[in-house]
């Protein structure tokens, strides 16, 4: 039977550092996603410490690095609050005191009120814009504080 395209060597299939740079390529991985992944792909314990070191050195892996960015991009990009980011990084395997230092650095440099602007257009009242925040992941009091900035900055 014809083979069509590239076919894959056995040599790359068992090399655990180019398979961490190949799923590396797609997006930034936390250290315990990567060595699940390593581990899923029947490498052992040995070389996934290994290539999980080799990369760290590199500056591949940094999972305060991968957390600040994950969080930015959830808080800024989707809108999620910071309950849900700490539940989807918790999800991923991240240590806790790199989650509370992520959503810190994040929050400090998100500033909400363009966002919410937008969803004062959508929403006709107050209750439906906290409704909606409080979904997303927002604790109350940072809803009314956000809400507070954006009512006095528009009188």
């Amino acid at each position: 039977m014809a083979s069509y395209g590239r076919r894959k060597s056995k040599k790359n299939q068992r090399n655990p550092l180019k398979y961490a740079l190949r799923l590396l390529k797609y997006r930034v991985r936390f250290e315990n996603e990567l060595r699940r992944r390593l581990k899923e792909k029947g490498f052992a314990d040995k070389e996934i410490e290994s290539t999980i070191n080799t990369l760290k050195k590199q500056g591949y892996v940094d999972d305060e690095k991968a957390a600040f960015l994950f969080a930015i991009d959830e808080m800024r990009l989707k809108l999620f609050g910071p309950r849900i980011v700490k539940m989807k990084l918790k999800a991923l395997g991240v240590d806790e005191h790199v989650i509370e230092s992520a959503i810190g650095k994040a929050l400090s440099e998100i500033d909400f009120s363009e966002e919410l602007k937008k969803l004062k257009i959508r929403f006709k009242d107050k209750r439906a814009i906290k409704d909606y925040l409080y979904k997303r992941g927002f604790d109350i009091f940072m809803i009314e504080e956000i809400l507070d900035q954006i009512d006095g900055g528009e009188k």
